[in-house]
C-alpha cells in the first residue's frame, strides 16, 4: 500500500509538471466539409488530447462558455458572432463529471454559396501555485456552402485561406479544406499576430484512430504533409510566449488548431454541355451579364458593367477581368465550376 501510494505521488508530481505545455486543447468540427445553401451547419466545440502523448481525439473537458467566442468569417470577410447559438450535449444532473465526452454546440446556415470559417475563440488564465499564464485560443474549421452540394463544385473555392483572428496563433490553410482527397499533398501556416512562426512543433492527428504525424513548421510558417484516408484530421500547435501583465499572468501560450475531413471524393454529376459563360451574383443576387466573354480562362466585361453592378466609382474602361476589377473595389470573388447541367457561378460578394 505503501509503495502504490508513492507511486502516485510521483505519478501527480510528474503530470504537474508534464501536462500544461500540451494539455486540454480545444478545437471546433463541422458536421460535413460541404452544406447546402439554406441549411444549418453545426459546429462542435472539443477539448481533449489527453492520450497518446497528447495526441488524440479524447475528449476530456469542456470550453468555458464564459470565456469563449464563436465566431463565423463569411466569403465577404465579415466576422459574424454566432455565440449565442451555443448549445451543451451533456446532462449535468445525470453524472458526476458531465464534462465526459461532452460538449457545446453552435449553428449558422447562410443561403449565399463561399467559403466560410469558423473561428473559435478562448482567453482564459490558469494559475499554478504561484504562477498564473494566460491562454489565447484560436480553433479553426471549415464549411462550403454550394447551390450543388457536391465536391466538384466547390473545389476552385479561394476564401479559406483568409486570417480570421490576428491577435493570436491560427493555422491558414494553404488548401481548399472542404475538397481534399486521400493522398494530397497540402500546406498550411501558421501565424502569430499576423506573422509567420516558424520552427514551431506542430502534430497532425486522425480522428478514427488517433494516429499522430510530428510536423515542424519552416521558415515561412509552413508545414507541408499528404492527407490521410478519408476521415476528419486535427491539426494542433501550441508556441508558449514570455508576454505577461503584471499582477495578472506571468507568460501566455497560444493555442492554434484546425480541423478538416478527407473526402473519398468518388461521387461527380455526369458531364453535360452547357453555357460555358457563368451566371453572376452580385452581393448574393444574380444580375443581367450581358455582354461577357471568355479569353483563356478570364472572364471579362466592359467597365460600365463593373460600374453598374459592383462599383460606381470604378475608374477603368474598356473590356476588363471582372475578378481583378472586383478585386481592386475591395471585393471578395469566387468561382464555381460547371457540374452536369449546371452553368458555372462566379459570385462576387459585396457586403
Amino acid at each position: 500500500m505503501r509503495k502504490t501510494f508513492l507511486s502516485i505521488i510521483v505519478s501527480a508530481f510528474l503530470l504537474m509538471f508534464a501536462v500544461p505545455a500540451w494539455a486540454h486543447d480545444g478545437w471546433s468540427q463541422t458536421n460535413a466539409p460541404i452544406a447546402p445553401a439554406g441549411e444549418v451547419t453545426y459546429v462542435e466545440l472539443m477539448l481533449g488530447n489527453h492520450s497518446n502523448h497528447h495526441a488524440s481525439y479524447r475528449i476530456d473537458g469542456k470550453w468555458s462558455p464564459e470565456t469563449t467566442k464563436v465566431y463565423v468569417m463569411t466569403p465577404a470577410g465579415k466576422k459574424a458572432d454566432i455565440t449565442g447559438t451555443l448549445f451543451y450535449t451533456g446532462e449535468v444532473t445525470e453524472t458526476d463529471s458531465p464534462e465526459m465526452n461532452n460538449y457545446y454546440v453552435a449553428s449558422f446556415s447562410s443561403s449565399t454559396p463561399g467559403a466560410y470559417i469558423v473561428s473559435v475563440e478562448g482567453d482564459s488564465i490558469f494559475k499554478h501555485g504561484d504562477v498564473a499564464s494566460r491562454t489565447l485560443r484560436s480553433a479553426k474549421s471549415f464549411v462550403a456552402v454550394a447551390d450543388i452540394p457536391v465536391m466538384q463544385r466547390v473545389s476552385n473555392l479561394k476564401g479559406f485561406s483568409k486570417p480570421a483572428s490576428s491577435d493570436r496563433a491560427e493555422w491558414i490553410p494553404q488548401f481548399n479544406p472542404a475538397a481534399v482527397k486521400p493522398n494530397q499533398t497540402v500546406s498550411v501556416q501558421l501565424l502569430l499576430k499576423g506573422k509567420p512562426l516558424a520552427d514551431t512543433e506542430a502534430a497532425l492527428i486522425r480522428r478514427s484512430t488517433s494516429d499522430s504525424q510530428s510536423l515542424k513548421t519552416d521558415a515561412n510558417g509552413v508545414v507541408t504533409f499528404a492527407a490521410g484516408p478519408a476521415d476528419y484530421y486535427l491539426l494542433r500547435a501550441k508556441p508558449a510566449t514570455d508576454e505577461k501583465e503584471e499582477g495578472k499572468y506571468d507568460k501566455t501560450n497560444y493555442e492554434a488548431t484546425m480541423t478538416f475531413i478527407v473526402q473519398n471524393g468518388s461521387v461527380s454529376l455526369k458531364a453535360e454541355t452547357v453555357n460555358p459563360l457563368p451566371v453572376v451574383h452580385v452581393g448574393g443576387k444574380e444580375v443581367e451579364a450581358n455582354g461577357l466573354a471568355l479569353s483563356g480562362g478570364t472572364l471579362l466585361a466592359d467597365a460600365e458593367f463593373i460600374r453598374s453592378h459592383v462599383n460606381p466609382n470604378y475608374e477603368g474602361s474598356g473590356s476588363v477581368g471582372v475578378r481583378q476589377a472586383a478585386e481592386q473595389s475591395g471585393f471578395a470573388v469566387e468561382y464555381f465550376p460547371a457540374v452536369g447541367g449546371q452553368r458555372p457561378a462566379v459570385y462576387i460578394y459585396t457586403k
